[in-house]
């Protein structure tokens, strides 16, 4: 174990120093100092870190690597928008209570924190478009940035350590009390319905920047770091000492639902019984929320802007699609009309052919996968792929330990993997050897033909409801590229010419988010892979087909 580090913060000015002290020495990486000082400090703007050059005379430099800082060194926060910057520093120190908030955005990470007291300002509301950038873990680009005009968008999926807001002034005094009294004689608090009532109206709203609809693990998550952050209101006669919170969380999340149902919040107004199909009247039957890990789901539509506004928008688009070269205007007005787009899906379910004649520019591979960041706020092509390929390797290790029928099948398809040295061709071969590892069957979604019958082909594409077809030349073996790859939904051929079978699989599973669809049931355990191990979103419950390769995959 490292021994203990501490560093001296600065922000802005020398006025304004903290101690950051480090018990497990100084992090392996920048992205994990900075989200503890993030987390230890409340920041929740996106900023970087200057140390000292000795080589420059003591002058502030770019931190690059943290070999480049030692114990008692003194670093520089330098925020990256100064509006937000002023805002920022007008919170206090972490120990002191304060009834300011922090006006920034919280940014998504991917590193976790071992210290337990941390929290954050409440969140903001944004009046303008706000940019969401993802760390390098995501495999964001400049490309990939999502702009979304919306203060109720989200811009971060559940965080891996859920962060405790600040609660009202008057809560934070007292809770500051109760945990200094807890610290020198270990006495609980039993808080006073008001400071109940003002923790939960707090944690509600921060659970539901994140989620309308919290999983039980969530709630769970939430529960415990509440008692981590403040430790005089653990519970005595419980097991994790946090159970009746947990309970109390999951009573005040239905409450704080009914209330946004009454001013017509979109994402609990459509499981409103009101607007249940014919047949399905009761609370339980339908539930339209989040199910593959969507951080978007059913998103308010942009301020300032109603259903007649965005459907002239919609209907501008229509114009703009036929114009050359004017990617950069479809892809502004498809990020507007994203709120209006995802109500007309998840309310209405329309037929595909539909769908694209109101919205064809969504039909495109760009945009399939900036709908999908939207949705998700992760980016679809360059992590999908960068993710698989650095796990080939490891699922080539598993699959040479599958025996019978399957480990012969699977050996046949890898071998013409390591015959030829196209990329594409390679990346068919793990998928195919995944579908037969998990006793799956592709053909019941990847249809392939040869070009010397093209009416057959077209037949059995209009009676495809979900899926690939292939086309490849007469006698053509699975080391040749395929002539033709298409995406077909409800016997309507949605894109064509795509690059390989691998990168149709791909642009499937976006558009099954796009259109919130349903994974393919001859495939699930395969497109179950692809969300939780490949992309990372709710990767933490697998089903146990699912869990146990991915035990394999890292023993």
């Amino acid at each position: 174990m490292s021994s203990p580090v501490n560093l001296r913060i600065v922000f802005g000015g020398d006025e304004d120093a903290r101690k950051l002290a480090l018990k497990t020495g100084i992090p392996k990486s920048v992205d994990e100092l900075v989200l503890e000082i993030m987390t230890v400090f409340g920041v929740k703007q996106k900023f970087r870190l200057q140390y000292k050059d000795k080589d420059f005379g003591n002058e502030y430099m770019n931190l690059t690597s943290t070999t480049q800082i030692e114990d008692r060194d003194t670093l520089k926060v330098i925020f990256l928008s100064t509006d937000d910057f002023n805002s920022c520093m007008h919170e206090t120190a972490p120990d002191v209570p304060s009834c300011s908030s922090i006006l920034v955005p919280l940014h998504k990470t991917t590193c976790s924190s071992d210290s337990p007291n941390t929290r954050h300002a409440s969140p903001c509301e944004f009046d303008s478009v706000s940019e969401v950038y993802l760390s390098e873990d995501s495999f964001s680009s400049s490309t990939e940035t999502v702009l979304i005009k919306s203060p109720e968008s989200r811009t971060s999926s559940w965080p891996q350590v859920f962060v405790i807001p600040r609660f009202s002034c008057s809560a934070e005094i007292q809770l500051q009390r109760a945990d200094t009294e807890f610290n020198k004689s270990e006495m609980l608090l039993i808080p006073p319905p008001k400071l109940r009532s003002d923790i939960l109206e707090g944690m509600a709203e921060e659970i539901f920047r994140y989620a309308a609809y919290p999983t039980d693990s969530q709630l769970d998550q939430a529960a415990e770091a509440l008692i981590n952050v403040h430790p005089c209101l653990r519970e005595k006669g419980t097991r994790t000492g946090h159970e009746g919170w947990k309970h109390y969380l999951k009573i005040k999340m239905a409450n704080f639902r009914s209330k946004l149902s009454k001013i017509g919040h979109p994402e609990i107004t459509v499981n409103s019984l009101r607007n249940k199909r014919e047949g399905r009247g009761k609370a339980a039957s339908n539930i339209k929320k989040p199910k593959k890990a969507e951080v978007n789901f059913l998103p308010c539509l942009p301020r300032g802007e109603t259903a007649d506004s965005m459907e002239k928008e919609r209907i501008a688009l229509l114009t703009e699609v036929k114009k050359n070269n004017n990617e950069a205007v479809i892809k502004e007005k498809m990020h507007l009309t994203f709120s209006y787009r995802r109500q007309e899906l998840v309310e209405d379910l329309p037929m595909v052919s539909d769908l694209q004649s109101r919205w064809p520019a969504l039909f495109t591979v760009n945009e399939i996968n900036a709908e999908f960041m939207r949705i998700t706020t992760v980016p679809l092509l360059s992590k999908f792929f960068a993710q698989l390929d650095k796990y080939t390797a490891d699922l080539q290790k598993v699959f040479s330990g599958k025996g019978g029928a399957s480990g012969q099948k699977i050996s046949r398809i890898m071998t013409v993997a390591d015959k030829c040295g196209d990329i594409h061709i390679k990346r068919d071969c793990v998928i195919q050897s995944l579908c037969v590892y998990f006793n799956e069957d592709m053909t019941t979604v990847v249809k392939e033909f040869e070009d010397s019958n093209p009416k057959e082909a077209e037949a059995r594409i209009s009676e495809t409801t979900l899926g690939l077809f292939v086309i490849r030349k007469e006698g053509a073996g699975a080391e040749e590229e395929p002539s033709d790859v298409g995406v077909v939904i409800e016997g309507v051929t949605l894109l064509e010419n795509l690059k390989s079978i691998s990168f149709g699989l791909v642009i499937l599973f976006g558009l099954i988010y796009a259109l919130n669809l349903s994974y393919p049931q001859g495939l699930k355990f395969t497109f179950e892979f692809f969300q939780k191990v490949l992309m990372n979103l709710d990767g933490s419950k697998l089903s146990p087909k699912v869990q146990a390769l991915k035990i394999k995959m890292f023993q």
